[in-house]
């Protein structure tokens, strides 16, 4: 009974990241329309979150900072390539094409870790990578009158570079608390952020009234989403809730249509349906073992 109440609340939590990752993502498509520059973005992003943490969470903050290392400025590095690039790509592309291609950070996820880790590419391993690539490519529709578009790629670029930095999470020392990894990402970027800026104080936009709404709600949900993602992933069998990652889609249809005017077209759908069945085989592969390997 305890198991299946931390499941439910494991669901619950991933469905408040996942709708919490997705106004954000809404946030940084407005305001880069409105030609705000995206490390300002990130500042917002990072280094407010960080201030947050410092303040109301002194000690947790402390010990993060001093945690710092080769693995988690790399890991960093590569979540500031997913930040920066998402903000380019969303100024470009429909918000729900962008979280779909995004999907396929599972199968790189699972490519990764076959090339690093020397896990096992598994027939039904295979069977997914393939059926995300189709779904990428039918998103896509490079048969289309404007063509193959290079924006397309950036939310390929982003799933790589997540995949990077879920990867390096993976070899940090148990000794570091997630806590403390997301605290030393916010650390490390808000100070990359604020360097900038200082450096280049002509990309800083000061926010109108209109605008400021849409600032504020990045470094919230932003907290909203991190605190929730590792609370779930504490307390839930991944099995029960990697699914409900997938209910990000439906948000980010809801909120194209609501924010942008932005309506799926039928190679959206399609091809999101073929990168949702290829992340819930990599789910069943992982987490419910075949005949041959019960044996």
């Amino acid at each position: 009974m305890l198991i299946k109440n931390q499941n439910m609340l494991g669901a619950m939590l991933i469905l408040i990241a996942t709708l919490s990752l997705t106004l954000k993502d809404s946030a940084d498509k407005y305001l880069v329309q409105h030609d705000y520059h995206p490390v300002q973005m990130v500042f917002f992003r990072f280094a407010i979150p960080f201030l947050c943490m410092a303040i109301f969470m002194p000690k947790q903050t402390k010990v993060a900072i001093f945690a710092t290392n080769g693995k988690l400025i790399l890991r960093a590095l590569l979540f500031l390539v997913c930040a920066v690039t998402s903000v380019i790509a969303l100024k470009y592309i429909p918000l729900e094409m962008y979280i779909i291609i995004v999907q396929m950070g599972s199968i790189a996820y699972m490519l990764g870790g076959t090339l690093f880790f020397k896990e096992t590419l598994t027939p039904i391993k295979i069977i997914a990578t393939l059926l995300g690539f189709v779904g990428v490519i039918i998103v896509i529709n490079p048969t289309n009158i404007d063509g193959l578009q290079w924006v397309y790629l950036l939310p390929l670029l982003i799933a790589v570079a997540n995949s990077g930095y879920n990867l390096i999470t993976k070899t940090i020392d148990s000794s570091i608390s997630l806590l403390s990894v997301l605290i030393n990402s916010f650390f490390i970027l808000g100070l990359i952020s604020s360097a900038i800026l200082l450096a280049q104080p002509h990309i800083w936009k000061t926010p109108t009234l209109d605008a400021l709404p849409y600032f504020f709600t990045i470094p919230i949900v932003t907290i909203i989403s991190q605190l929730c993602l590792i609370k779930a992933m504490n307390i839930a069998e991944a099995s029960h809730i990697a699914p409900f990652f997938y209910f990000q889609i439906i948000f980010s249809c809801i909120f194209g249509y609501w924010m942008f005017d932005e309506l799926p077209t039928f190679y959206t759908i399609t091809g999101g349906l073929f990168i949702v069945a290829a992340g819930l085989l990599i789910t069943y592969s992982n987490y419910f073992p075949t005949d041959k390997n019960k044996q």
